[in-house]
Formats: structure tokens, sequence, C-alpha cells
């Protein structure tokens, strides 16, 4: 009897310690993964030229720079529906109106991402099966906003990777 009252405290032991290391996993992981992308992102922002911020693949298309102001306005739209604070001054509605240089949409990039992996990473386990409402149809919870998050700023780097390499430019990181 004493073997299996040590064996069933060992266990539970065990098992409130792998609770106690999961907590926060997803937003650990999340966190980390929109960091990477974040980054690459960013480099490639930089490595295109800023004459070439006007240049769109075609007529109707996105061009360069309203690609970016779009990641930049998205960062904020997933984040506030995370709870964060939209920084004061920004209009996610006229972004690409009111970022007018590379350095303006470089530096609102990096606060957007900031903005974006706090409030991943301040997103409570109990609260990522919350309901959230997006202005599009279906049933979101905080941890599909999460992924859409992710989902959107990979696309989004693919999108300038191809933008980029029309250009003759390579990405930083593979060269």
């Amino acid at each position: 009897m004493k073997k299996l009252t040590t064996t069933a405290a060992t266990l539970a032991a065990l098992v409130i310690s792998m609770h106690a290391f999961c907590q926060g996993q997803f937003q650990k992981e999340s966190a980390g993964s929109i960091t990477f992308v974040s980054g690459h992102v960013m480099q490639l922002a930089q490595a295109i030229p800023a004459d070439k911020y006007a240049w769109s693949p075609g007529t109707g298309v996105r061009n360069v720079s309203q690609v970016l102001a779009h990641i930049i306005s998205a960062n904020y739209f997933f984040a506030s529906k995370l709870g964060a604070k939209i920084p004061d001054g920004v209009n996610m509605e006229t972004l690409e109106k009111d970022l007018k240089t590379k350095e303006a949409i470089a530096a609102e990039l990096k606060r957007s991402y900031e903005v974006a992996t706090a409030a991943i990473k301040n997103t409570q386990d109990a609260a990522l099966g919350n309901k959230v409402v997006f202005p599009f149809p279906g049933e979101y919870t905080n941890m599909t906003a999460i992924l859409i998050m992710l989902g959107h700023s990979n696309e989004h780097l693919g999108q300038l990777i191809a933008y980029a390499r029309t250009n003759g430019i390579k990405p930083p990181w593979s060269e």
C-alpha cells in the first residue's frame, strides 16, 4: 500500500509539473513564430529600395508600400481583438495614406509587431477559447485570432518575397 501511495504521489507531482510547464506554451510558441516572420518581413522591407515601394505587379494590385501598410493594420487589428491597446495616433483605416516614407513604414511595422507579440504573450490560457467577433463570417476564438495573425504575416511575407525577386532583390536571409 505504501508503494502505491508513493507511486500515486509521484504521478500527481509529474502531472502538476507538466501542467505548469505547459501554461502559456501556445502563446510562447506563437510569439516565437511571429517574431521569426516579423524579422523576415522587416529585413525585406529594408532590402527593398524606397523607389520600389510604389512598384506593383499590375493594375489594381497593392504595391510594396500598401502591402506593408496592410500588414501593419492587420497586426493592430488582430492585437486589438486580443485586448491590446492600439497606439495613439494610429488610424488603421488610413495607414496606407498616412505612412508616406520607407522610414515611417519601417518604424510602424516594427511597432505593430511589438504590439502583436505582446498581445499574444499576454493572452491567458483561460482566455484562448473566448469568442472573438470579426467583420467576416465564422466563429472565432482568441486562439484562432493568433493563428490567423501568424498565417496572415506568412502569406504577405511570401507576397513580398515574390515582389522583391521580380525586381531583382534577393531576400537578405537567403544570401
